[in-house]
């Protein structure tokens, strides 16, 4: 999973959980302050977020910025004794920094109910759970038919997709007599992704066969 741990900046390496979040095999980000957390969690939309331990952090405004996100990020505070127990929102699970060991079982916890649920690829990364796509800071909801067809391709960029199977995984149909709809529904795309829609980066017109992604550097 991608987690953004957020940690007093004075802890020294054997007190902070990153390593141990490495060796679980995550990919891990990390944030000192109320204002680098909230921005990490809505420019890089991590799988969950763990607090340990932050005083004095602002945990009523992160929550109530992310709230406006929609994104329903779980998160998780280790050793925040002034929240053992105060009132917190269901996406929160408190751990007793005396109890590190629920710390693993928790995070397995989340990372059953996010699995898959994030598609990144350079540029993009792709909510499968509430059909958005945030590219650069800036994210964008999709139809659920610019969601299959943006997820298709994405999931298969190593090789260019024919119209027709296109219209058979998306629209579902074996009916070629009016394609339309498929490059209309590119253009939206092309207008949500792409830095210049009318010279398009990402989404590659391939004459006579389809349409690929372009493949990273």
């Amino acid at each position: 999973m991608h987690v953004l741990l957020v940690e007093n900046d004075n802890l020294d390496q054997s007190e902070s959980l990153m390593s141990s979040l490495e060796a679980q095999g995550h990919q891990v980000w990390l944030a000192h302050t109320p204002e680098t957390a909230i921005h990490k969690t809505v420019t890089l939309w991590p799988n969950l977020v763990i607090f340990h331990p932050v005083y004095d952090f602002d945990m009523a405004g992160f929550q109530n910025a992310i709230k406006e996100t929609r994104l329903d990020i779980p998160h998780i505070i280790v050793g925040h004794k002034k929240y053992l127990a105060s009132e917190t929102d269901s996406k929160t699970t408190i751990i007793s920094s005396d109890k590190l060991q629920q710390l693993t079982q928790s995070i397995q916890k989340v990372t059953a109910k996010q699995k898959g649920r994030f598609v990144r690829v350079p540029g993009l990364i792709i909510d499968c759970n509430q059909y958005k796509v945030l590219r650069g800071e800036i994210n964008y909801s999709l139809t659920p038919k610019e969601f299959k067809l943006l997820h298709l391709l994405v999931t298969n960029s190593d090789e260019v997709l024919s119209r027709k199977l296109i219209m058979q995984k998306v629209w579902e149909t074996d009916y070629m007599g009016d394609t339309r709809t498929l490059d209309v529904h590119i253009r939206w795309i092309r207008e949500k992704i792409e830095e210049n829609p009318e010279k398009p980066q990402i989404i590659l017109t391939k004459m006579g066969l389809g349409y690929s992604m372009a493949k990273p550097d």
